[in-house]
């Protein structure tokens, strides 16, 4: 683990992480180098496709045990800078007649002043109404006083456009060392996040290990989650917090070996879950009969209520004897009936083959596990030899796939980072294919909304008026009703009309993330929607809308909305 001390001080910040996300094939190549975590080898469709630069997340360095650095040079096309720091109304008819929502590309990761963060954002997280986004960012201009030089946490407020920072301790103190990975809960209260840093509950963090933290934004307060019962704390790493609706239950995974007493002797890491309020730890990747899972768990995704989390394994004894597959699986654990159950299976109940499952996503209900796979028998017709994302119907015991066109034709690139809504009728997920859309013409990843009742896919990385990002885009996170979603991307014109002067930003190293962004030239988080259209109040719906184009003196923000199709009301 970096540290930014001793000999295993990164000199570099953004060296500073090193482990990929769960929510990209990237992670699963980490976790198959890792010899503590991936015993099994590594297969050759994973290894080929995990190869492709698109599939790795702009997060590449949360350890010491760092991918491969690789450099990828892409010219981004000579484009009319944006001239003049101006504002500019235009009205496309007299009187704005009452429409449908305009669907709208919001820059997320911004100075207080409307200028560009200082440097790169990841990892969106969006409150269940859409109001909220937490991320992770370096840049030191989002707050007054960040002087940290790391990785912090912060929550923006899309109503009153105020954010701040989640990584602190009690009295605010910034935390002293780097944080990653926001979870936020339904109203935006809470945020879970894990952190290097050792200063967030005073003096009582001494276990030089990563710890999962959630912090009260309304209280004010910081409690570390990765504790046991009677609060001692972890002797092992803790990463990937997933909170529950109301702030009270946090799914995690950890290393730690003392969670649970001295019950956990599998030496593997396992997920977990923490009651806030009873104060009680339990450990969520067993069997039915609660014997220790014989491989190692991650990526936990916790229902609303807390009572049902889906994550991966590689364990081979969680549901008896009929997992044979010798590859990652998903499953659920159901705290309330103590039951395990693996999801990543065909609506016939097979298991998949030759190839991994990752990255759930469950709904609300806990009903739904959005997930994505290698596996070519989950559903009939895969044939495109592709990671593609599906979606479980535990209580149907059907799959189907979701990352398809319209008219279901399978995608021609790989499939990833599924975000499921509330209710499962929408699911977003990142995808390299260029068909699942007309017009994807960018050769890049892009973020896609899938509505599964409408049988429709949208593509949401875009700007206000429908172009899409020129460079990649990953990580959705999708509100409750599934109009909004966060994402990350490293596009250049995703709030601006007309993209940056030629040739700017166009290299990017994997090692040292620089990125393509607005003006900034790094990443940073967006929220598009709504991604329907839905009806507003009033008779006229002729689909002209008005639009307002404003540009600040630093060249930064442009909100703007486009014209849509008419809606019958």
């Amino acid at each position: 683990m970096c540290v930014n001390r001793g000999e295993n001080r990164c000199t570099d910040g953004d060296a500073e992480r090193s482990r990929p996300s769960p929510a990209t094939p990237a992670y699963a190549r980490w976790a198959q180098r890792d010899n503590r975590r991936q015993r099994s080898g590594q297969r050759a469709i994973a290894r080929r496709a995990l190869n492709r630069y698109v599939l790795l997340s702009a997060r590449c360095c949360h350890r010491q045990y760092s991918a491969r650095g690789r450099t990828v040079v892409g010219r981004l096309g000579r484009k009319a800078a944006v001239s003049g720091a101006v504002a500019v109304v235009v009205v496309l008819s007299g009187v704005v007649p009452a429409v449908a929502a305009a669907a709208t590309t919001t820059v997320v990761s911004y100075a207080p002043d409307g200028s560009n963060a200082d440097n790169s954002s990841f990892n969106p997280s969006i409150s269940a109404d859409g109001r909220y986004v937490a991320f992770e960012s370096r840049a030191s201009n989002l707050v007054a006083g960040d002087t940290n030089d790391n990785w912090d946490v912060f929550r923006r407020d899309l109503a009153t456009g105020d954010i701040v920072r989640v990584s602190v301790a009690d009295d605010e103190t910034q935390a002293n060392l780097s944080s990653y990975q926001p979870s936020i809960s339904a109203d935006g209260r809470y945020v879970a996040f894990y952190s290097i840093a050792t200063n967030l509950v005073g003096g009582d963090d001494t276990n030089s290990t990563t710890d999962v933290f959630v912090r009260d934004l309304t209280a004010g307060t910081t409690v570390r989650v990765s504790v046991a019962d009677d609060e001692t704390q972890a002797t092992g790493d803790s990463y990937y917090p997933s909170i529950s609706a109301d702030g009270r239950y946090v799914a995690f995974e950890s290393y730690a070996s003392n969670l649970v007493g001295s019950d956990d002797t599998n030496g593997n890491p396992d997920v977990f879950v923490r009651d806030l309020t009873d104060g009680t730890t339990v450990r969520v990747s067993v069997a039915d009969n609660e014997d220790q899972a014989d491989g190692n768990s991650f990526n936990p995704s916790i229902s609303a209520d807390g009572q049902r989390v889906a994550f991966q394994s590689d364990a081979t004894n969680l549901v008896g004897s009929d997992d044979t597959n010798g590859n990652p699986d998903v499953f659920v654990r159901d705290l309330t009936d103590g039951t395990t159950t693996r999801v990543s299976v065909d609506s016939a109940e097979a298991q998949a083959l030759g190839s991994d499952s990752f990255n759930p996503s469950i709904s609300a209900d806990g009903l739904f596990v959005a997930f994505y796979s290698f596996a070519p028998n989950l559903v009939t017709g895969d044939t495109n030899v592709s990671s593609d994302v599906f979606l479980r119907d535990l209580t149907a015991g059907t799959t189907v796939r979701v990352s398809v066109a319209d008219d279901e034709t399978e995608a021609n690139g790989y499939s990833f980072n599924p975000s499921i809504s509330a209710n499962g009728r929408y699911v977003a997920f990142s995808s390299e294919a260029s068909n699942l859309v007309a017009d994807d013409t960018n050769s890049r990843s892009d973020v896609f909304v899938r509505d599964l009742t409408e049988g429709t896919t949208t593509r949401v990385s875009v700007n206000a008026l429908g172009v899409e990002g020129n460079f990649v885009s990953l990580l959705p996170s999708i509100s409750a009703d599934g109009q909004r979603v966060a994402f990350q991307s490293a596009a250049t014109n995703l709030t601006t009309v007309t993209n940056p002067p030629a040739d700017t930003c166009e290299t990017f190293d994997w090692d040292a993330p620089v990125f393509a962004d607005d003006s900034n030239c790094k990443s940073d988080v967006f929220v598009y929607g709504p991604v329907v259209e839905l009806p507003a109040t009033g008779a006229n719906t002729n689909g002209f809308v008005a639009t307002a184009i404003v540009f600040l003196a630093t060249g930064a923000v442009l909100v703007a909305t486009r014209r849509r199709r008419p809606v019958s009301v």
